[in-house]
């Protein structure tokens, strides 16, 4: 709505003779016309994907060069935006799931299957308000759960499998992986290059320093950061404590 507005202003001072500046307007009248176009064509895409999903609600916005995979089993809310070369692969057990004004960046991946079917992931639940930064990389292989108004900073990595090695008479990859879950609970900041490891928790109102690889679960109301991730500090005493 404010874009249309800043169009609507834009063509009140043309037709009352006075041109937009640099210097005086927020957006000028190409790039707020580019604006525009490109989220236009955004929502045409959606529209066109819409009817292949599981269920979508309205504005659906879609860039240029996303890659969806297995529609059927993705189901998103009302004003989801899927930036530029994004990845989501709906191929898991449970599904891909968007809630409403989810946003995932440029060149990010949703990956819970291997691209020929093979050992099915679990899936992705995304709460509401939640962004995915670009180049984030999500595995779901285990279900991985993001509350509501959450955000992912570049390039963080959610990997809820490991792979077994315990037979030194084996290679590892003749092992296998083991699979375990991660939740990352609502109103939580992860940094930039962040890298969240099986069987993880975060709580909620947490936030994880840029560069960390977490791997135990973290309390809610705190700061942690490093690697092997450690609380640094705690937001909310009180919280942290009855965690």
């Amino acid at each position: 709505m404010r874009l249309f507005r800043t169009l609507h202003s834009l063509a009140l001072r043309r037709v009352r003779g006075r041109a937009p500046t640099a210097e005086t307007d927020e957006l000028g009248e190409a790039e707020a016309l580019g604006i525009l176009a490109r989220t236009a064509l955004a929502l045409l895409r959606g529209l066109w994907l819409r009817p292949r999903l599981r269920a979508s609600g309205p504005r659906l916005f879609v860039a240029r060069g996303v890659r969806i995979t297995s529609p059927g089993r993705i189901t998103v809310g009302r004003n989801v935006k899927i930036e530029e070369l994004a990845e989501v692969q709906g191929l898991a057990r449970r599904g891909i799931t968007l809630g409403d004004d989810v946003t995932i960046g440029r060149f990010a991946s949703i990956r819970p299957s291997s691209y020929y079917g093979i050992d099915l992931g679990e899936g992705l639940q995304v709460g509401s308000g939640s962004a995915i930064g670009a180049y984030c990389w999500i595995g779901a292989s285990g279900f991985v759960e993001i509350g509501r108004d959450v955000l992912l900073g570049p390039r963080v990595s959610i990997l809820p499998e490991n792979h077994v090695f315990a037979d030194v008479e084996r290679t590892i990859k003749e092992q296998g992986v083991e699979r375990e879950g991660v939740v990352i609970e609502d109103d939580c900041w992860i940094g930039a290059n962040v890298s969240i490891l099986a069987g993880v928790r975060i709580g909620t109102g947490s936030i994880v320093a840029a560069g960390a690889v977490v791997t135990k679960s973290v309390p809610p109301g705190c700061i942690v950061g490093g690697v092997p991730a450690r609380i640094l500090k705690r937001r909310e005493p009180e919280l942290a404590r009855s965690a």
